[in-house]
């Protein structure tokens, strides 16, 4: 067999263990545990928005607590509703284990879409889940910084004139600590059973 065959054939196949060794770390990498310090890092920030009675709030509102944060909008016709109740299912369990624990956690909601989802709607909108729940909204650029901040993907699906249109986003629940930095998230769908359990043992440390 000629050399020069061999020769690439030694180094398709040096490139290929190569290329699969970068795709198993890299997925390695990306698959770490949630409580990282690189995410820790990268997730979470200040911001500055209105909660759902009108106040001005920063972070620094929540100092001292988690906060358990879901972004989403009040017109989403499923995701946003059933992730709530998962978070608000989950808050239940918590108050149910330790309600002294869960006096410790705010579940804020922000909205991605601040031009349909005024105070008054967020007010009505974040009655219909945990009693403590906190909506925020604001400008789009206080709404785009926060969402910036978290790492979380927004658009609108339709026609910027229509009223009609819809909002594709991220799905997932943040937990942040008392000193704003990040804890844990949840992926979409994750159970409140499985989301309380979790609460609380990071709780009880």
């Amino acid at each position: 067999m000629p050399t020069s065959f061999l020769s690439r054939s030694v180094f398709v196949i040096a490139l290929a263990l190569i290329v699969a060794a970068v795709v198993f770390f890299g997925m390695n990498y990306l698959n770490k545990p949630s409580s990282s310090n690189n995410a820790r890092a990268l997730i979470g920030g200040p911001f500055s928005l209105v909660d759902h009675n009108g106040k001005a709030v920063t972070e620094k509102e929540f100092e001292g607590k988690y906060m358990l944060i879901y972004f989403g909008y009040t017109f989403c016709p499923d995701v946003c509703p059933t992730s709530l109740t998962l978070l608000s299912d989950a808050m239940d369990i918590v108050e149910a284990g330790d309600p002294e624990l869960a006096k410790l956690v705010v579940p804020v909601f922000i909205t991605v879409d601040p031009e349909r989802d005024t105070v008054s709607a967020l007010k009505d909108y974040v009655g219909h889940f945990y009693p403590t729940m906190v909506g925020l909204t604001g400008s789009l650029e206080q709404v785009s910084a926060a969402a910036k901040s978290y790492k979380v993907f927004y658009q609108k699906t339709e026609a910027e004139e229509s009223s009609e249109y819809l909002m594709d986003h991220s799905s997932i629940t943040y937990l942040m600590g008392p000193d704003g930095a990040y804890v844990k998230h949840y992926s979409h769908g994750t159970s409140g059973e499985i989301m309380g359990a979790s609460l609380l043992k990071i709780l009880k440390q």
